[in-house]
């Protein structure tokens, strides 16, 4: 990654690429989404507590549907998003309560898929000890942190003309973007004195407003298994740099 002293994670939804890369100095993550913000609170706060609610969890098709609705406290409300993340089949991040994922013809223990994750609630727990986690709009955030040695790495949900699987006409993520939002998080990224990283699929909107940006492209596998073509866009700062950071 480019040299930076502060990384920003504005749109951290699974937080993959921080997850796979060094500490900084100063971390802060962000999700506008509370269910997200939540569970790695709760991750980083009662790791023992939730990993243990998750070894007793059941696959079961009753627990996947009570996971949609809150309780109010936040222990059990992580409970059940995970629940959500690892049960449903397809897109999770609404609140559409779309199909239970489980064995049938396939021969695959889908329950098996749970195994290991009171271990990797221990390994992020972990990790987000010294992290700052927050819950406001990205823009907002990207201003705050308008310095030279903050570092964004920015995870938009794609633009909508891009996605492949888009749930017979209904939103894929709880908080969507129009074109319009999309232009106005460039602006402000492409305003930004630091190092700026963006990732989403190959799109004419970005490719137009940042043509001044350098970008690389891997293959990516879209919902259903199928290729795609992802895009890393990178500013001048952080071109000048690195040219080809490895966060896929």
């Amino acid at each position: 990654m480019p040299r930076h002293i502060t990384y920003l994670e504005p749109f951290f939804g699974s937080g993959a690429v921080f997850f796979k890369k060094l500490p900084s100095k100063v971390e802060t993550i962000n999700d506008i989404d509370g269910n997200v913000v939540n569970l790695f609170r709760v991750i980083r706060d009662q790791p023992e507590e939730l990993a243990r609610l998750i070894e007793w969890t059941p696959w079961a098709r009753d627990e996947y549907r009570a996971s949609f609705d809150l309780t109010g406290d936040p222990l059990e409300d992580a409970r059940r998003f995970l629940v959500r993340c690892w049960q449903a089949f397809g897109q999770v991040t609404t609140n559409s309560r779309g199909g239970w994922r489980h064995s049938g013809t396939d021969k695959f223990n889908r329950a098996l898929e749970l195994r290991n994750v009171p271990a990797n609630i221990f390994k992020a727990a972990e990790r987000l000890k010294t992290v700052q986690i927050e819950n406001k709009p990205a823009i907002e955030l990207i201003k705050k942190y308008k310095a030279e040695h903050v570092l964004i790495y920015a995870d938009p949900p794609y633009v909508w003309g891009t996605r492949t699987f888009r749930q017979h006409g209904r939103a894929t993520y709880k908080h969507e973007m129009t074109d319009a939002d999309h232009l106005e998080l460039l602006e402000a990224l492409d305003q930004h004195p630091g190092p700026v990283l963006l990732s989403g699929y190959a799109c004419p909107l970005y490719d137009e407003r940042l043509q001044h940006w350098a970008k690389r492209t891997v293959k990516a596998y879209a919902e259903c298994g199928r290729a795609r073509e992802e895009v890393l866009w990178i500013n001048p700062v952080a071109a000048k740099d690195v040219m080809a950071p490895r966060l896929f």
